[in-house]
This record gives C-alpha cells, structure tokens and sequence, in this order.
C-alpha cells in the first residue's frame, strides 16, 4: 500500500518543487533588485519631504507631508530603496526578496519528494 502513495508523492512533489526553486533563483537572478540610497529630508517652498540620487547621479524627490515625517528634521538622513527602473517607486522599509514564497514552497515539497523518492528504495528492503 505504501509503494503506490510513495511513488505518487515523489512524481507530484519533486518535478513540482523543484520547477518552484528554478523559478525563485530566476527571479533573484533576473528581477531587479532595490538599490538603497541615503535620503535626506528637505523643506523648501515646495513642501517638505525625502530627496536621494539614485546610480545615475540623477536627484529624486517623495514630496511628504509634514504629518508623515513630524519625527525627523530638516537635515536627518534615512535610507530609502528605490527601483532602479521606476525611481519613483520607493519605501524606507527593507523590501522582501523576490521569490521568497516560492524558494520556501518549493524547499518543501522537494523534500517531501525526496523522501518518497528515498523511501521507494528503501521500503522492498523490508
């Protein structure tokens, strides 16, 4: 009884797992990852708010208002990651990586089909 479900778990599980953690190393490979930059807070007669360059050399601004920034003053410095495509497209959290649901989904399941895979072998030993 446990050959068939073992031989099912290691043709379902491994190809699957193992699709997933080619397709996580491709998108940390190949996607673009953030670029962190010093931001330094302004306040001009414009507003208030972030201004960084990016890896051109190129000044950005994130217009804030003062509410979302009370707590820094004019000069503070803070780190801001940005898309090298899209500077516009900025967060001052850590950015997660790319892939990450996938490298853990498919850490999983090639696991469970290696086992199977193992336990193929080993159960007509017994």
């Amino acid at each position: 009884m446990a050959g068939p479900i073992l031989e099912v778990l290691t043709w379902l599980c491994l190809p699957a797992g193992l699709g997933l953690l080619f397709y996580a190393g491709f998108l940390r490979r190949f996607v673009h990852p953030w670029d962190v930059a010093e931001a330094v807070v302004y306040s001009d007669s414009t507003g208030v708010g972030f201004r960084w360059f990016d890896r051109k050399h190129q000044v950005h601004n994130a217009p804030m208002s003062p509410y979302d920034i009370r707590d820094m003053a004019v000069g503070d410095t803070l780190s801001v990651y940005y898309h090298p495509k899209r500077p516009t497209q900025w967060q001052t959290t850590v950015p997660e990586e790319a892939g990450r649901t996938a490298a853990v989904l498919g850490r999983c399941l090639t696991a469970i089909g290696a086992v199977a895979l193992l336990g193929g072998f080993v159960l007509p030993m017994f």
